[in-house]
């Protein structure tokens, strides 16, 4: 499985070197330079808080591990989500910890669910703020349907398989998603709610860079796009869409529409950095110590 997941991480470097030869850069003038710090932190933060998640996740379903090894598989594995299709971020983490195919079946199931959960909580942080402050809008709309049906397929039994049956039916392939527990995962729901607080203050922070004029539903945008992005399976990492849903939604705010791009188009790169950072401290971690995962004594 080790061999696996190295061969995943020298892909994922493959792509995110790619990713960034297509980007013609340019740093504009950046006028409230005080405001990057806090949002580097809280970005830094909300990284390492994932890593955490995943450990939960896993002693959740019974799979306790160290934390050397929660922050060495997920933080390796970050850049896996550039591949196309997103069943690679979930193989990466699962692989480092998995000692033959079977285990990594089970691991793989428990990092699936870890990111619906996350995927859900980031549609319900920013549902409230954006319908009490846009009204009923297209958007709104579409964030309601999309939690109302993702609460019923990842919650509720009977709605899931019959979801599966139709599926199956349709396109005559089997896919196989996991019923998730509500009660059960009330952990992962509070660790990946600690996530989206961090990446959302993070945001805010960043707008402020570029302006002071910024109302703190704009942060809202972040959670949303990258929710967004999560569920669009050919998107590699949910390039452009993420950019797209960030810009339409600052616009409807009020924002000036090369503000706006701006902002969507250079946060992409400080999320870069911000997986630059888990993946050498999962790399600093990973040369610490070489005993072979185990779980927490």
């Amino acid at each position: 499985m080790k061999k696996l997941f190295n061969l995943l991480i020298i892909i994922s470097f493959l792509f995110i070197c790619l990713y960034l030869w297509k980007q013609e850069v340019i740093i504009p003038v950046l006028p409230h330079t005080r405001w990057i710090a806090p949002s580097l932190i809280l970005l830094f933060l909300g990284f390492y808080v994932s890593t955490l998640s995943w450990k939960t996740a896993l002693r959740v379903h019974h799979r306790p591990i160290r934390h050397r090894d929660a922050v060495v598989s997920h933080g390796q594995a970050v850049f896996a989500k550039y591949i196309p299709g997103k069943v690679w971020v979930i193989l990466g983490r699962a692989s480092y910890i998995s000692a033959n195919n079977t285990d990594l079946k089970n691991t793989s199931f428990v990092s699936l669910k870890e990111q619906l959960i996350y995927t859900w909580v980031g549609f319900l942080v920013s549902a409230i703020p954006t319908i009490l402050f846009y009204g009923i809008q297209w958007i709104t709309i579409l964030i309601v349907l999309i939690i109302v049906l993702l609460t019923l397929f990842l919650f509720f039994p009977s709605v899931h398989h019959f979801t599966l049956r139709v599926f199956r039916k349709i396109t005559r392939r089997e896919l196989e998603l996991p019923v998730i527990n509500f009660r059960r995962s009330l952990p992962v729901i509070r660790s990946t709610s600690l996530i989206w607080l961090a990446w959302t203050l993070s945001f805010y922070f960043f707008m402020r860079i570029f302006s002071n004029d910024i109302d703190v539903v704009m942060a809202f945008a972040f959670p949303l796009s990258v929710s967004f992005g999560l569920i669009a399976i050919i998107l590699p990492g949910g390039l452009g869409l993420r950019e797209g849903i960030i810009i339409g939604y600052l616009t409807l705010a009020g924002m000036d529409i090369e503000t706006a791009t701006t902002i969507s188009f250079l946060n992409r790169f400080a999320f870069i950095a911000g997986e630059v950072f888990i993946f050498l401290l999962a790399l600093i971690f990973r040369l610490a110590g070489k005993k072979k995962p185990g779980a927490d004594s």
